[in-house]
């Protein structure tokens, strides 16, 4: 009876989970042990919800038993026994109570799951759900600021590269493979010793000379999307091009490079 519980547990757990949209993101951040006692978290409830139902039919059964036995003293002819043939059938040696339990149990798991996963086709309940998990993640988080307020995103990789530019797409909610897909605004470096950040490629500029837009033929703003693993993203902030402008009036002059006296 025990392995059976645990994989009914596991599987009940598991689909829901992947249907779930909130469960499905807490269970990709989890890790080792931790995921699958989320996982059992979830197929224990509904575990304990087909166990509650079939205890509930079979106390019906028994009162309305009780009753009708209790009107037999008057009627003789009257006895009933309405419950106890979910204990003493057996199932591939298991009660009968046992097996109604697990079957309803992954009946809700189902039934809940599905609902769960049509949810998601409506785009308020989506952008909900997205929102809420977004807000338990602070790149998330930022991320969505900069869809709302349509703000650039300032991307500094690891190679000391950096992307300014519009969020395309969030990311995959798997972390083992997490992304970030922007469209390119400005491109540049940082400086290898200061880490100041030099522009070096303008692509708006590319884009207005090419009359590129985002539903544009043959060339759309899709087609300059870059997609970053994010194990590769050293930091992610929001950027203004007008405080971009005056911001090296309130930043520290950079020190002139001296010049090599070996060279001619």
């Amino acid at each position: 009876m025990g392995p059976l519980i645990i994989m009914v547990v596991l599987v009940c757990g598991f689909w829901y989970t992947q249907n779930h949209y909130q469960s499905r993101i807490k269970l990709a951040r989890s890790d080792g042990w931790n995921a699958y006692f989320y996982v059992a978290m979830h197929g224990c409830k509904f575990a304990i919800q087909g166990f509650g139902v079939v205890t509930a039919l079979f106390v019906l059964l028994l009162l309305l038993s009780t009753v009708v036995n209790i009107l037999g003293m008057i009627w003789p002819s009257l006895h009933a026994d309405y419950y106890s043939w979910l204990t003493d059938i057996k199932v591939m040696s298991y009660p009968l109570f046992f097996v109604l339990s697990m079957a309803m149990a992954v009946w809700l798991a189902v039934e809940q799951g599905n609902s769960a996963k049509r949810a998601l086709e409506n785009n308020e309940d989506r952008q909900q759900a997205y929102r809420e998990m977004a807000a338990q993640d602070g790149i998330e988080s930022l991320l969505v600021q900069a869809i709302d307020e349509g703000k650039l995103i300032f991307v500094t990789l690891k190679s000391r590269k950096v992307y300014i530019g519009y969020v395309a797409a969030p990311r995959m909610e798997h972390h083992d493979t997490q992304h970030l897909a922007i469209i390119p605004y400005i491109s540049g470096y940082r400086d290898k010793d200061t880490l100041r950040y030099h522009e070096q490629h303008r692509y708006f500029e590319l884009y207005l000379s090419q009359d590129i837009t985002a539903d544009s033929v043959p060339l759309n703003f899709g087609h300059f999307r870059h997609v970053m693993p994010m194990d590769q993203v050293e930091g992610v902030s929001l950027f203004d091009t007008e405080t971009y402008k005056s911001f090296d009036d309130f930043s520290t002059p950079e020190p002139a490079k001296e010049d090599n006296p070996g060279s001619a």
